[in-house]
């Protein structure tokens, strides 16, 4: 009872830490936002637990090819980068669709645009790679007919604020939390001839063993399950921080998916390919991968 007490009180601090700051920033310029994020990048810096963790997952994905001082730097750049994105939240909950718009640079949405013009079923792999919030949200306002299985923070007041943040603008995710009711929603949505869009980058106990930065990690293979259930196409989509506040979006596919008589080979291998793909996108902007704040090498 304690132990749950104590945790609604950490879970409430944070969240009114969060708010503050989120609201502050809202009523300022946006030039003021990249110093105010090399401020928050700067002093979460000092949180010992979360630079171990990312430590651990630069030493597991580059082991000795980095020197301690090269990881270092990684490590700042990393809470820089995303303390940057946090501040580009606010930035797109202040401005409309059209004027977000103007930000991303697309390469062959126009791909992906024909198959949801035509009703086709399409799976949108992806990882938590770039501000991908601000690539759902731009594929949102683009008209793609999209949704994502997505998974809450675990601070609850938190949750419901960027449940909230999201919905004004529009944007509305399946909740992960309820496994079985999350499944039954993505299916119908595929079934009518949607885009649902699988971030599958970080570590699922259920799911199919892959090869990724040279370590075998477990992965989890819905989006190659769902791909092969609803004949649907895949697509990936990788955004990547170009300068500023502007970003280019690349949409690749459809993919050649594999697909024969042994549905659980074709799973692995299929969700290998996505998980390559992830890691070129990595390998290119390092610092952007938000993964690295997660357990990803188990």
């Amino acid at each position: 009872m304690r132990k749950k007490t104590s945790q609604k009180i950490t879970d409430l601090a944070g969240y009114v830490f969060f708010y503050g700051i989120f609201n502050v920033l809202k009523m300022l310029p946006r030039a003021i936002y990249p110093p105010a994020a090399n401020m928050i990048g700067f002093l979460s810096y000092v949180n010992v637990s979360l630079k171990k963790k990312i430590r651990k997952n630069i030493i597991a994905a580059y082991g000795n090819t980095l020197s301690p001082e090269q990881k270092t730097l990684l490590i700042k750049k990393i809470l820089r980068m995303n303390a940057f994105f946090f501040a580009e939240l606010v930035l797109w909950a202040k401005l409309k669709p059209e004027h977000a718009l103007k930000l991303i640079e697309f390469k062959n949405l126009e791909s992906l645009k024909r198959f949801c013009e035509m009703k086709k079923p399409v799976v949108l792999i992806s990882g938590h790679i770039g501000n991908f919030s601000l690539m759902i949200a731009s594929l949102i306002y683009s008209k793609i007919p999209l949704t994502w299985i997505a998974r809450d923070a675990n601070n609850q007041y938190l949750a419901r604020f960027m449940d909230r943040t999201r919905r004004k603008k529009g944007i509305f995710g399946i909740k992960k939390e309820n496994l079985k009711e999350a499944i039954h929603l993505s299916s119908e949505w595929l079934r009518n001839g949607n885009t649902l869009c699988l971030l599958i980058d970080q570590h699922s106990g259920k799911g199919t063993e892959v090869n990724f930065f040279g370590k075998r990690v477990q992965a989890p293979a819905g989006a190659a399950v769902f791909a092969r259930k609803y004949n649907a196409f895949v697509f990936g989509a990788f955004i990547k921080h170009k300068k500023g506040f502007r970003h280019s979006l690349i949409i690749e596919g459809p993919y050649n998916i594999i697909k024969t008589d042994n549905p659980e080979s074709d799973f692995q291998k299929n969700t290998q390919f996505f998980y390559n793909r992830i890691e070129y996108y990595v390998k290119e902007k390092p610092e952007e991968w938000f993964t690295w704040l997660h357990r990803r090498f188990r």
